[in-house]
């Protein structure tokens, strides 16, 4: 028995401006104008013509050619993060709150992620050269070798950056300052020994500039700390705990207690609960210390001790960037949102007794 095989249909044209025009009853000079983003001029009529003609694309499945758009306006619409690795859940947050600030003005967030000097960097610096995107900011890349290539940048940038990008707008949160403030609060307790404990991923860099060299230059020249040893922890999907000092740990006592200071939120939660799971004595002879704030920390049952800064609004930080992004005019604000070294329970009784 033989079977005929019915060819394949072909595919479907796709809607274009002109259809959608046809269908909502209007030239395709206004699809176009709508379509541009520009404002409607006066009068309710328009208010009408915009309903009209977004149901009809709404119908027709029409989707501007994006490559057109961004060639006619000279605007992609995109906005470019540059964040450096290892990442961590503040950073993440700060990211996603990027994305739902600048979508209120209409733009969409493309992540460069794990940019460092390098060919990684040349490669993003060559994009942005391009103006793949409008405007972009940075997230704790390092900047202090040389005079800021992103200040020569064609496009307007911001960086979230404690030092470095010199001429580049700059919104600052005094890091370094709060894990001093930290120790030094520790320290008039009595606290004689730390650990400082960095997240690193493979083929990171070593330099850290906001959060172990401003506690080293705070505990080094005290000739009554009796130990810092640092330790550099493993992190990918989750932290290797394998190299922390557990021996030094496990030993401290209540009147010679050991607080160990975590490069992140993360990091430290993860400390803490293997510090529960191995019996000692979280809070008592033992105190970590997180970065970052993370609302996890503070419900643990012994709370997080952490660096961080409440109620910080980036609102008006992610506007001027929209705003410049349009314009192309480079931004000259800076903005300060300072952390500070907020205590529970992990630390707040350690020597108190």
């Amino acid at each position: 028995m033989s079977h005929s095989v019915k060819p394949p249909s072909p595919p479907s044209r796709r809607p274009t401006q002109a259809d959608v025009a046809e269908r909502a009853g209007v030239s395709t000079a206004t699809v176009s104008h709508i379509l541009s983003g520009r404002s409607d001029r006066k009068g309710t009529g328009n208010v009408r013509t915009r309903e009209r003609v977004e149901q009809a694309m709404e119908e027709l499945g029409y989707r501007p050619n994006w490559a057109g758009r961004a060639l006619r306006r000279q605007r992609t619409g995109l906005i470019g993060a540059l964040v450096s690795a290892p990442s961590n859940p503040w950073r993440e947050n700060l990211v996603a709150l990027a994305q739902e600030e600048l979508a209120r003005h209409g733009l969409d967030l493309v992540v460069f992620p794990d940019v460092r000097a390098g060919a990684a960097l040349d490669r993003v610096r060559d994009l942005l050269d391009r103006r793949v995107v409008d405007a972009c900011f940075t997230v704790h890349l390092e900047d202090d070798d040389e005079p800021s290539h992103l200040a020569r940048s064609a496009i307007p940038v911001i960086a979230f950056a404690e030092s470095g990008f010199d001429g580049v707008a700059k919104v600052r949160h005094g890091y370094a300052d709060a894990a001093q403030e930290a120790v030094l609060s520790l320290r008039a307790r009595g606290v004689r020994r730390f650990v400082l404990a960095r997240e690193r991923i493979e083929g990171g860099g070593s330099r850290d500039t906001v959060f172990t060299a401003p506690i080293l230059s705070v505990l080094e020249p005290d000739s009554a700390v009796a130990e810092a040893v640092l330790v550099d922890i493993p992190y990918r999907i989750g932290a290797d705990l394998t190299g922390m000092p557990w021996r030094m740990l496990s030993g401290a006592r209540a009147e010679d207690p050991v607080v160990v200071m975590c490069h992140s939120d993360r990091l430290a939660i993860q400390v803490a609960a293997e510090c529960l799971r191995r019996g000692i004595g979280l809070g008592r002879s033992v105190g970590v210390v997180g970065r970052g704030d993370l609302p996890e920390g503070a419900r643990m049952p012994v709370s997080l001790s952490t660096l961080g800064g409440a109620g910080a609004d980036y609102t008006a930080v992610f506007a001027a960037l929209a705003d410049a992004s349009r314009t192309g005019a480079q931004i000259d604000e800076e903005w300060t949102f300072p952390w500070r070294f907020v205590e529970r329970s992990s630390t707040s009784e350690l020597l108190r007794r």
